[in-house]
């Protein structure tokens, strides 16, 4: 019997995106039962089935509008010939009754890069462990990554050569919470050299330290630099100096970013 939540995880393991599509209800004859699944891969493949034949056909192709649109939704089907109603599609199957699917979008985890594991570094890890965000977690002490959450990938070994390995997906989170000035400035200049398209880079610092390194980020890094990107003091400002409230803060620009959400204070300047 094939696991349509076992293949869910498996397709989000890969960054890929797809639409789990569910008989919600049945009425009269159909060739579906309810409770079945169909699992849409972003490429057209499938796995599962709603009952085959022309239900399924349309489904599928319901099911990549759905990946552009992004949005949940139910579709009715009629194989009776008789229903008139605008949001139920006329079919040519004739088996007597109407089926109504669930279209259910299921987004590509979101990656997050945390370059130190210190406490700030730590405690993002546990809240981000409970959010569907796909982490890793890297620090050139081993004794410290071992304290990191275990659900995330954890890398030890030199920052710059780690960073040079990582496959930084386009449009990830970077968190730079390293324990000293140089290692921040380190891990910021390895990330600007490397070619990567990361949505949002934070990082822990006062604006005279954000000044003096992005002042030297332009002296050294032969590129041009996307500095809209960096959000140097890291975090909305909602108060706190913990290191626990500072993760919450942290978590809070990246939903802010995520989600597009504007009107929000943060600490940042506007380094562009």
């Amino acid at each position: 019997m094939i696991d349509v939540y076992e293949e869910i995880y498996k397709m989000k393991e890969k960054g890929q995106e797809g639409v789990v599509v569910t008989v919600v209800q049945r009425k009269g004859h159909g060739p579906a039962n309810v409770g079945k699944k169909l699992l849409v891969y972003s490429n057209g493949e499938k796995l599962g089935t709603v009952g085959g034949g022309e239900l399924e056909y349309l489904a599928i192709e319901k099911a990549k509008e759905v990946m552009k649109t992004k949005k949940h939704c139910m579709q009715s089907y009629d194989f009776t010939g008789k229903v008139k109603a605008k949001d139920v599609i006329n079919t040519d199957m004739i088996c007597g009754g109407l089926v109504t699917l669930y279209f259910e979008y299921i987004p590509v985890s979101e990656r997050v890069y945390i370059l130190g594991a210190g406490h700030v570094g730590k405690c993002l890890g546990d809240v981000l462990a409970r959010l569907d965000y796909k982490t890793t977690v890297i620090d050139d002490r081993e004794e410290i990554a071992e304290e990191v959450n275990k659900n995330h990938e954890i890398l030890v070994g030199d920052y710059e050569e780690e960073i040079k390995k990582l496959d930084i997906k386009e449009g990830s989170y970077i968190i730079i919470t390293g324990y000293t000035h140089e290692v921040d400035y380190k891990i910021l200049k390895a990330v600007y050299e490397k070619d990567c398209k990361p949505k949002y880079i934070g990082m822990l610092a006062s604006k005279v330290k954000g000044n003096f390194m992005i002042d030297k980020l332009k002296e050294e890094v032969n590129k041009e630099l996307d500095l809209s990107i960096l959000h140097a003091p890291i975090g909305l400002d909602i108060g706190g100096d913990k290191p626990e409230e500072i993760a919450i803060s942290i978590l809070a620009e990246i939903q802010a970013v995520r989600y597009d959400k504007k009107g929000n204070k943060h600490m940042t300047q506007n380094w562009a």
